[in-house]
């Protein structure tokens, strides 16, 4: 059984059909945010843990300027980074002195699933960006601070829920892997710039190839 965690049902809708004729995979509606989807998927797993072999992570992220990334490009994560975790000082994030912080491993997302997710998408032709991604509390409204964050982390796009997801994922012993869509680009605010709709379909289409392969064996065709 395959776990597919997301924030919304917006984010999830496009799949419906998809997921109603399959018996293999489940969906968890995390809530948006690090603090509820720790939550939500934790309590989710402490409950129906040992039935879940991976997890999916999907959903959409805003792309720092500079970073390489153009809207409605596919990411999958290398490793994620909480963005906003420390001392907020007029200039950015200070980080909090390291003897203070118990000691503990980098989010990297290089299980088997990850290379087996990265063959399928690149066997059907589906073009996507490996980067690091962040993960904020408060997603970035300024061109400015998008900037502190794609140089702090060396990053390409970030979002609110993928260092929990992989976190959680990581103290459950779950393989886990993360694609997003990039719904908008990380400036000054101006959502009717976004394509938020246009940026689910395309996530949910790739969440499709590769759910489709992994649970049938056999790739995926129209």
């Amino acid at each position: 059984m395959f776990l597919i965690a997301v924030a919304t049902e917006n984010e999830i809708k496009p799949l419906e059909q998809f997921l109603a004729a399959v018996h293999q995979v489940e969906v968890l509606v995390t809530g948006i945010g690090p603090v509820t989807t720790a939550a939500s998927l934790s309590n989710y797993l402490t409950l129906h843990g040992s039935r879940i072999d991976g997890v999916l992570n999907i959903g959409v992220a805003g792309a720092y300027i500079r970073s390489g990334l153009e809207k409605l490009d596919i990411c999958m994560a290398r490793e994620e980074f909480l963005g906003d975790f420390g001392i907020c000082m007029q200039d950015g994030i200070q980080d909090f002195d390291h003897g203070l912080l118990k000691a503990g491993k980098p989010l990297l997302f290089d299980n088997d699933l990850v290379q087996r997710f990265e063959n399928i998408l690149k066997d059907q032709n589906i073009e996507f960006k490996i980067v690091n991604f962040v993960t904020v509390n408060c997603c970035s409204g300024t061109t400015v601070r998008g900037e502190y964050l794609r140089e702090k982390f060396s990053a390409g796009c970030e979002n609110m829920e993928g260092a929990a997801v992989a976190m959680v994922c990581k103290n459950f012993n779950l393989p886990c892997v993360e694609l997003r869509c990039i719904s908008n680009m990380v400036k000054d605010r101006d959502a009717e710039s976004w394509q938020l709709a246009e940026a689910i379909e395309k996530i949910c289409m790739a969440a499709e190839v590769v759910m489709h392969e992994y649970v049938h064996g056999v790739p995926f065709h129209e």
